[in-house]
């Protein structure tokens, strides 16, 4: 099937929407974009995550007021970023967020970065936000998908080489860069409610 593509070849935008899925543990969770009234959930997303955690998502030294801005970002053309949402502590909270950035280039191509809420980890939260990333970039006509992760960042890796995607990795100033061609079609099927149970972890 042809990859979509908008007025004058650009690309069209995905189509976004609300979707149940189930975790690896048989745990129902929904899965949706970002929106401006979720900036409390966020919040406490950021504030019950250690300051390495958020080094590793962010390459760096962060403020956790600046993480907040920039989970928070709109989407738009050239951003998008998923939640996963299910219970915290007998309420309803982030359990992830996944993003995807385009990134210039004669490829059309993706930069995916992924955050877990630690006690939610090895569930298949970032599996499931990869494969929803990747579908909705595929259905907007993008090729490929990198991402940076840092070498003791095994789960992670596992997550991108579990994927069923074709990958290659390269070493580069200390971070391992993965490269991922996607399908015309990405992610678990749907069925129902949800797809089936996220088989992997990460």
């Amino acid at each position: 099937m042809p990859r979509t593509r908008g007025p004058a070849g650009e690309r069209a935008p995905p189509r976004l929407r609300s979707e149940g899925a189930f975790l690896r543990d048989g745990t129902e969770v929904w899965v949706r974009p970002i929106q401006p009234s979720d900036r409390d959930m966020v919040h406490e997303l950021v504030a019950s995550e250690t300051v390495d955690t958020l080094e590793s998502r962010f390459f760096g030294a962060v403020r956790p007021e600046v993480a907040e801005e920039e989970i928070a970002r709109p989407c738009g053309d050239d951003r998008l970023c998923l939640l996963v949402l299910g219970d915290r502590a007998g309420r309803p909270g982030i359990l992830g967020v996944g993003e995807y950035v385009t990134t210039p280039g004669a490829v059309a191509t993706v930069e995916v970065d992924f955050l877990v809420a630690t006690p939610f980890r090895r569930r298949g939260i970032a599996t499931l936000l990869l494969h929803r990333l990747g579908r909705a970039a595929a259905e907007s006509g993008i090729a490929r998908c990198t991402a940076r992760v840092r070498p003791e960042n095994l789960e992670m890796l596992g997550v991108f080489r579990r994927s069923g995607w074709p990958e290659r990795e390269r070493t580069e100033a200390g971070e391992v860069l993965v490269d991922l061609a996607l399908p015309a079609a990405s992610g678990p099927p749907r069925a129902g409610r949800g797809p089936p149970m996220v088989a992997a972890g990460g």
